[in-house]
């Protein structure tokens, strides 16, 4: 068993290395409409080839309800600009909506989404794709890790599994810091495997 940890780097930093690396940066402002409606203004960059290449950058809406109790239902729209090495950039957009659950079993938190997305002219026919998540979060303090995985399908049946795992940092009242990594399995007609650094800042302004 004192090998088991060597066993796993050796046969899974191979597969790891031989992905192509993308860098995904997310920034979030959430505004309070109403104690139980937010806003958030959503911005991201990503990038592929070892942090060399703008591959996308997206912003948009996203309003997020708390009707009763845990539950959220999440509904927004992106302008998601994107182009791979060779092509043009495309304009594409995104409408999507969904539902979450919060839940605790200490010593853990767990939120599970439910969503749908339409995606259109990016870079192929537009298409509804169906995702869910589960992430769980071990509250430490200012430091707490997490992990997550995510299932992505669309009409035609699977589309990726995303894996990840980081730790969340509360910088302070207001701000809040994600950092880890993440590895995505897709179908090589979208794009085959991939793995990403990932960031992600959110950002409460206070009263007005």
């Amino acid at each position: 068993m004192r090998f088991l940890p060597l066993a796993l780097v050796l046969n899974v930093f191979p597969v790891l290395a031989a992905t192509e690396l993308y860098s995904w940066h997310v920034f979030d402002e959430i505004v309070s409409l109403h104690r139980k409606l937010d806003l958030v203004i959503h911005s991201r960059v990503r990038t592929r080839e070892e942090f060399h290449f703008l591959q996308q950058v997206r912003g948009g809406p996203i309003l997020r309800f708390r009707p009763a109790g845990r539950w959220t239902v999440i509904g927004g729209y992106y302008f998601q600009p994107a182009h791979d090495p060779g092509r043009e950039w495309n304009r594409g957009q995104r409408v999507f909506g969904g539902i979450e659950r919060a839940l605790t079993l200490k010593p853990v938190n767990l939120i599970g989404r439910l969503a749908l997305e339409r995606h259109i002219n990016a870079g192929r026919p537009s298409y509804f794709r169906y995702r869910s998540y589960l992430r769980m979060l071990i509250p430490r303090g200012r430091v707490s890790p997490f992990i997550q995985n995510e299932w992505l399908g669309v009409r035609q049946g699977f589309h990726s599994v995303r894996n990840s795992g980081g730790l969340r940092i509360q910088l302070s009242k207001r701000v809040t810091f994600e950092g880890g990594y993440l590895y995505d399995i897709r179908r090589t007609f979208w794009g085959g495997d991939r793995s990403a650094i990932v960031t992600a800042i959110q950002f409460r302004p206070g009263e007005r």
